[in-house]
Formats: structure tokens, C-alpha cells, sequence
């Protein structure tokens, strides 16, 4: 199966400007093309994928808050957002991330002084990953791999993760 880590791609990778970026992936892409938009594909009460739990600190198969959206420049899809909390989270410290809408969740995470960013960890997803399945599907194309990055946020002790996937067109915008 697809193994996170912490060492990002070397320098010779075209990714690497993006995956080891570590402030909002959401400001980089509109400063370099302002016409950007949020496309909720889904969210509401899921099972996170495997080991996301444990990110997340919870028992296996309990439901969180799953969010997925797609990040479009100029309406075509760059990235694909992946947002988990607990449930439990969500009428305390997370609470406003069900009234986000297609509003981008790094309005919340990158203004908020109380919210601190664990490390970036990477990954290749081949097609036997779940991400790489809802990727391929939305995007309408069978990619051998594709980059992602993930990483905790946490509030008063409580995570939320973040999984960003990196669709084609990203590498375009430069």
C-alpha cells in the first residue's frame, strides 16, 4: 500500500515547488491564477480511510466529518481537498467547518493564531488508494500515480487532517 513520509520529493521533481510548499496551497494557486474557485464534492458523516483514524486519534470505523472539494483555476480541477475531524470536534473547536460551504478551509486554518500545522508527509497513490480512485473519477482520467500531501492541524489539542491530492493541471500553472 501507498506509505506516507516525511522526506518531500527531491529538487528534480516538477512537484516539489508545490508539495513542499508549507503555507495555504489555496493562496499560492490564486496568486498565480486569480481565477479560482471551491467545488464541495462531498461532505458529511463518513468512515475515514485507513490509517486516517489514527491521525486523527480515534478508533477505527468511527465516523468523522469527511470534506471533500475540488480546487479549480480556471474552472479546471488542481487539486483535490481532503479534510477529516472527529465528530465530537465538530460542536466544539472545529464547529465551523460545516458552515464553510465553497468558502476555502485555509481562510480558517491560515488566519487563526491558536491553529499550528504539524509536518508535511508525501506520497505517491497508486490506484489502490481511495483518494487516488475519487482523483481518477472526478477528473475523468486513469493516471498511473499521483502526488499528495497531508498534514495535522491542530486547535487546543484537537486534529484536523488535511489531505491534498495534486491533479495534472497543477504543474501548468507554474
Amino acid at each position: 500500500m501507498n506509505r506516507w513520509k516525511r522526506l518531500a520529493p527531491p529538487h528534480s521533481d516538477p512537484w516539489r515547488p508545490w508539495l513542499a510548499w508549507r503555507g495555504s496551497l489555496t493562496w499560492r494557486i490564486r496568486a498565480v491564477e486569480p481565477d479560482f474557485r471551491v467545488r464541495i464534492v462531498r461532505q458529511g458523516p463518513r468512515i475515514p480511510n485507513g490509517d486516517e483514524s489514527r491521525q486523527l486519534g480515534q478508533p477505527a470505523h468511527r465516523l468523522a466529518l469527511v470534506r471533500e472539494v475540488l480546487l479549480l483555476a480556471r474552472g479546471e480541477p488542481v487539486v483535490l481537498a481532503h479534510s477529516i475531524a472527529s465528530r465530537r470536534d465538530l460542536s466544539g473547536i472545529w464547529r465551523g467547518l460545516r458552515g464553510l460551504g465553497t468558502r476555502p478551509l485555509a481562510e480558517a486554518l491560515f488566519t487563526d493564531p491558536l491553529v499550528k500545522r504539524g509536518p508535511l508527509e508525501f506520497v505517491r497513490l497508486d490506484r489502490r488508494h481511495p483518494l487516488w480512485k475519487q482523483a481518477s473519477a472526478l477528473t475523468g482520467r486513469d493516471l498511473p500515480f499521483l502526488r499528495a500531501r497531508r498534514s495535522r492541524f491542530v486547535k487546543h489539542g484537537r486534529p484536523l487532517l488535511v489531505t491534498e491530492v495534486f491533479l495534472p493541471a497543477l504543474v501548468r500553472l507554474g
